[in-house]
Order: structure tokens, then sequence, then C-alpha cells
């Protein structure tokens, strides 16, 4: 009897604990394992954002290389001004800015349990649907794996949560106000986060469309607050360097010259994977499987065989990746690429899918992209065969809490009658980056995903939770 009270009592702190607890054992021993490296908290990725910043610090701009016009643009800020208050607190230790980064980032990650609760429990007034998906999430094995890398992932999902959390409350208006603002925070930390603005902005007209002034009062608050952070990015561009850029620009850095990027828009357009063709590339070029969609025009494929080679050859973004496989000793001058005439072939070719396979196009590689967001079962090279397996399970997990989401959220408005503002914008937002993710941007990096994913948790704890309940009520009456 004690301690069902201490957990009665106790149950949020709990699940904090397992939460931290679990984060910071996957930090100490079983990332190195699961990533296969002794610095694998450091990405592809993570010198872009510290260069950035510390270009900033240093010399008072902010950009990835001060040679390259568009180093400007290369990331939105929100990530490398988080990176740099730890780099100033650390004395400028870059490996003691990084290791203090990854535990920040299971601090985070571990309010962010908090805030799910604290998000749950004001829409719904239950604490076990808030406490089962504070659980859920502590335990969601994809949130944990990012935790202790030096990406935006973790502290973009922090803000995010944060955002909605200004949002439900709504007891002050400069609650609303800090909704947009955390929303343009989180966007310009991940910009696949700005469909959660839009999202949001829907849910609030269709929620509230017999009431004027609450539109009025939520849209607006929300749109000033979003414009005062995210609008200074694409005017800094404008006014600072005369280009108007809402987004990011990466060809500053050679990994992503015209070449490569030529590529992967070609690639995308024929299929939902780069792989075999990049490795095939990488290690010669001169044996490159397409799939038949890809020669569906009469010559495309002495034009693929071509450029394929040209790609090893001389591509300048192409170079970067063999010297990283250590296939050369360095990258290929740039003046000695044919980056423009590479270039300028994938697009003839993607011109040819889009003009003569338009079925392939646009709809049966989304509807492949989005099968994938739903099924993908398996990371691209797992270090070992235990981690494949287990990375096998825990995607086979990750489409199962999917399902049930939105099974939940057909269950809600099944005994409900309604669905409030909060699952309405759960809903908007996985429907918009999914189609957009699918149909548009065509990269299917799980993590990408990562932010609709766990907002499912959610209604998918209210399922559960009705089960449970269900099944305790029969018991009942059965004794």
């Amino acid at each position: 009897m004690g301690i069902k009270n201490f957990l009665r009592k106790n149950y949020l702190w709990l699940i904090l604990f397992i939460g931290f607890s679990a984060r910071a054992l996957f930090y100490l021993f079983v990332a190195k394992i699961y990533y296969g490296t002794s610095d694998f908290y450091v990405g592809g990725d993570t010198s872009g954002w510290m260069i950035c910043i510390q270009n900033l610090i240093h010399h008072g701009t902010y950009t990835m290389e001060f040679s390259e016009p568009t180093g400007y643009f290369f990331r939105p800020p929100g990530y490398s001004f988080f990176i740099g208050f730890f780099y100033l607190l650390s004395g400028e230790n870059t490996d003691l800015c990084y290791r203090m980064i990854i535990w920040a980032q299971i601090f985070l990650d571990t309010i962010s349990i908090l805030l799910i609760y604290k998000i749950v429990e004001r829409v719904s007034a239950s604490k076990r649907w808030g406490a089962l998906s504070a659980l859920l999430y502590a335990l969601y094995p994809f949130v944990i794996v990012w935790t202790p890398i030096v990406y935006a992932e973790t502290f973009s999902v922090f803000i995010v949560l944060f955002s909605l959390w200004n949002l439900v409350r709504h007891s002050r208006k400069r609650h609303l106000f800090l909704c947009g603002v955390f929303l343009g925070i989180a966007s310009l930390t991940r910009l696949q986060l700005i469909f959660v603005f839009p999202s949001v902005l829907l849910a609030v007209l269709f929620h509230y469309r017999n009431n004027f002034y609450a539109v009025l009062k939520y849209v607006s608050l929300i749109t000033v607050g979003f414009v005062i952070t995210y609008g200074w990015w694409p005017a800094r561009n404008y006014f600072l360097h005369d280009r108007l850029i809402f987004s990011q620009d990466l060809s500053a850095v050679i990994n992503w010259d015209k070449d490569y990027m030529g590529f992967m828009d070609y690639v995308f357009a024929v299929k939902t994977d780069y792989q075999p063709q990049y490795s095939q590339i990488v290690n010669g070029g001169e044996h490159v499987e397409w799939p038949p969609a890809a020669y569906i025009v009469k010559g495309d494929s002495e034009k693929l065989a071509l450029v394929s080679k040209m790609c090893h050859d001389c591509g300048y973004g192409f170079s970067a990746f063999i010297k990283n496989e250590g296939l050369r000793k360095g990258n290929l001058p740039k003046d000695s690429s044919c980056s423009a005439e590479i270039a300028q072939l994938w697009s003839e070719l993607k011109a040819n899918q889009v003009q003569y396979n338009k079925a392939n196009y646009y709809l049966w590689v989304p509807l492949g992209n989005l099968k994938k967001c739903f099924f993908k079962n398996g990371l691209y090279k797992p270090s070992t065969g235990m981690v494949y397996f287990a990375s096998s399970v825990l995607f086979g997990y990750r489409t199962i809490m999917i399902f049930l989401g939105l099974s939940g959220l057909i269950l809600f408005y099944w005994m409900k009658k309604k669905i409030p503002l909060l699952m309405k914008i759960i809903l908007l937002y996985f429907i918009l980056w999914y189609f957009w993710n699918s149909f548009v941007y065509r990269n299917m990096e799980i993590r990408f995903l990562i932010h609709a994913d766990l907002l499912l948790l959610i209604p998918a704890a209210f399922l559960l939770l009705t089960i449970v309940e269900k099944i305790a009520d029969r018991k009942k009456s059965v004794q």
C-alpha cells in the first residue's frame, strides 16, 4: 500500500527520472556501439552550424564561407546560436562545448517530457492521459538516439513543445504571442517546423470558425510573434546581402555543389532512394544501375551512363564524397570540374521524366515516399548485425506508434464528437509535412519526420489508455 501511494503521488517524477536515465545511459554506454564510432556526437552537419557561429563570434559575420557569396545563407541561425552559447561558456573549447551541449540536450529533452504532460493535462484535465503520453515520449527511441548528437533535433523538439505549451495555456494574450515567437525560433532551428505555423493558424480558423474575435486574436498575436523571430532571417538576407532567401542555400559547401544537387534532384524524380546509384558513382561511375522508369525516353540510357561517369571523374561535389570514402587524396580543384555540364545533364534527364513519365513522377514516386515515411525498416549503414536487428525492431515500433496515433485521433472524435485545438494541430501538421515531404521535398530522412511522429504519441496514449480502462471496467463488472 505504501508503494502504491508513493507512486500515485510521485508518478511524474518517476517518469522524468526514467526519461533522464534512459537518455544518460544511452549516451554513456550505448551510443558508441549504436553509431559504431567514438566521436558519434559529431555528424556531417555539426561543423556547418559551428563554423557559422564561430565566424560571427570571431569575425562579426554569420557565414559558412567568406569566399562564397552563398555562405551567408548556409543555415538559419537557430541551432548555431544554441551552439554559440556553449562555445562561449566553454571558453571557446570546441570539444568541451560539444560535451556540454550533449548534457544540455539530455536535460532539455527531460523537460520536454514534462511539457508533453503539461500540454495534455491542460487540454484534457486528465492526469492519466498526460502521464501515459509523457511515458511514451520518455521511452520513445527515436527521440533518445538524437539526444547525444550535436544536431538540431532535440533542441527543436523542446522549442516546438514550449510553443504549443504557450498556445494551450492562452490565459493571457502574451502566451499566444510567445507561441508565435517560439514557432519562429523552432523554424530557424529546423526548417521543416515552419509547417507547424500554418497548421496552427488553420486549426485556429477551423476551431473558432464561429467566433471572429477569437480568430482575430489568435491569428494576429501568433503571426506577429512568428514574424518578429523568423522574419528577421529573410530581412537580414535581403538588406545585408541583397538576396531574399527565406530558407537556406547549401551551395557554399563543396558537398552540395550543383553536380551532386542535380543528381539528388534527378534520382528523387525517378525513385525513392539515392542508393545504390550514389555508391556506384562514388566507386567508379561505370556500372550504375537505374530502374526501368529511367529509360522511358530514347537516348536517356546513354546520357545516364555519360553523366554518371562524369560525376565520378570531374564532379566537384562528388569529389568530396569520394575523398570521404578514402578513394581519392583531396577534393577536385573547382576550376578543373565539369559540375555545370553535369547539372545541365541531370536537369535535362529530370525534364524528360516530368514530361514523358508523369505518372511515375507525380504519383508513384511520391506514393513510394509516403510508404517509406510509414514503413521505413532500418538504418542505411548499421555498424553491426545486432544494431541492424535492433534498428529494425525500433523502426517497426515507430510504424506501430504512428498508426496508434492516427487511430487515437479517430477514436477521440468517435467518443467525444469533437476534436480539441491541439488534436487539430497534430493532424494538420502530420498531413502537411508528410505530404510535402513525400510529394515535393522527397528526401526521406526519418529525423525530418520526428516532430510529427512524436506529436502522434499524444493520441496514441489516448487510445492505449481507453483500451486499458475498458479492460479494467470489464474486470470490475465480472467481479
